[in-house]
């Protein structure tokens, strides 16, 4: 995997007032920083979020929100959106995090969850919910059980196999296309379109256990990866005194 993605699809082309709509979703004391292009905040820095339209759909962008979605019931963040829009409109959450392998889809229409699917390298898929949607269906018949596990096997020349948290992020983009006809890891249209940004200072959601275990796990990277540039540095640095 090698995508980062947090974000809501309502898929409506009701018009509503999008700062009122993000404080009913949590978001508090907001101040615009301006447009910016779709493909620079699908991974939103943390304290920021951002909302647009394209092609029929709402989105919004923003770290942690979407991973709420990522149960059984609805919960408040979704329960917001289904009472701000008409009924048969579809709610989709999505989020990838390539560090771990995170990935998540939550799909709900009429205050009802139809498909709720989400894993990590770690966790393995720890939840599963939902018949599976036409968009699934393709990856779905890769798969074979081999010893109690999941495993999905793409090429017949090749004896390769992959895991579930492995294959997460193409079930991402198959849902994708549910609302943008293309998957969004290919849509230039998608990439070119400006949502407004917004910096929030406090957030009144729960964030939810598999984020901040992420977060966690995304940091602990980050920190590793600075203490071998620097022992590297103090290498290269006496090899050249030495020199």
């Amino acid at each position: 995997m090698g995508w980062k993605a947090s974000m809501l699809i309502v898929n409506s082309n009701e018009q509503v007032e999008e700062i009122e709509l993000l404080k009913k979703l949590g978001f508090h004391e907001l101040t615009s920083i301006g447009s910016h292009f779709f493909e620079e905040v699908i991974n939103p820095n943390e304290g920021e979020v951002y909302i647009g339209s394209f092609q029929g759909n709402l989105l919004i962008c923003a770290q942690d929100l979407p991973t709420t979605f990522l149960n059984e019931i609805i919960l408040k963040g979704e329960k917001t959106l289904t009472e701000a829009f008409p009924e048969n409109t579809e709610i989709c959450a999505i989020a990838l995090h390539s560090v771990v392998n995170f990935w998540g889809y939550s799909i709900s229409k009429n205050k009802v969850k139809l498909r709720v699917r989400g894993g990590s390298a770690e966790s393995g898929t720890f939840i599963e919910y939902g018949e599976p949607l036409k968009e699934e269906k393709e990856l779905l018949a890769k798969a074979k059980t081999i010893h109690g596990e999941r495993l999905f096997h793409f090429d017949e020349v090749s004896d390769e196999y992959f895991t579930d948290d492995q294959v997460g992020e193409n079930f991402v983009f198959e849902i994708s296309k549910r609302y943008f006809n293309e998957s969004i890891d290919t849509n230039s249209l998608l990439f070119d379109t400006k949502l407004k940004g917004f910096k929030f200072r406090k957030s009144s959601f729960n964030h939810p256990k598999n984020t901040k275990e992420v977060n966690k796990k995304s940091k602990w990277v980050k920190y590793l990866f600075i203490i071998i540039a620097v022992i590297i540095w103090q290498i290269l640095k006496r090899t050249v005194f030495k020199g």
